[in-house]
């Protein structure tokens, strides 16, 4: 296991990032599964653009803040794709894979909630 490779952007401009839940963030053992696009290109849809997914189980929160997740997270995609366009429709495609399998995209007010969480936390 330490000798496992981790996952990573390769390039440095984010284009996508969507992070999913399965259960409570704020609780010890909710799943996630994060889809991200980045690239290279700053101001271009031209070029090369990197899709990648990772699942894992969160620590919950402890003491104010995001505990992170429980190990390292597990490499469910990553493929470079030739241009913006089809490196976002299979973006949009892992996204909808995720919530047909139950995960929740949070919304603003569930981020009211999990911040409120982070505050009692603090008590």
């Amino acid at each position: 296991m330490a000798n496992e490779k981790k996952h990573y952007a390769r390039y440095i401009y984010v284009r996508g990032l969507q992070t999913l839940w399965r259960g409570d963030p704020a609780n010890p053992g909710a799943f996630f599964r994060s889809v991200a696009l980045v690239t290279d290109q700053f101001n271009s849809t031209l070029g090369v653009f990197q899709v990648y997914a990772l699942e894992g189980t969160g620590k919950g929160v402890e003491n104010g803040k995001f505990a992170g997740p429980d190990g390292e997270p597990r490499l469910l995609f990553d493929k470079d794709f030739d241009g913006m366009d089809a490196a976002a429709r299979h973006f949009e495609e892992l996204v909808k894979q995720a919530v047909a399998e139950g995960f929740k995209i949070m919304s603003m007010w569930d981020q009211i909630e999990f911040e409120e969480k982070l505050r009692a936390s603090k008590k």
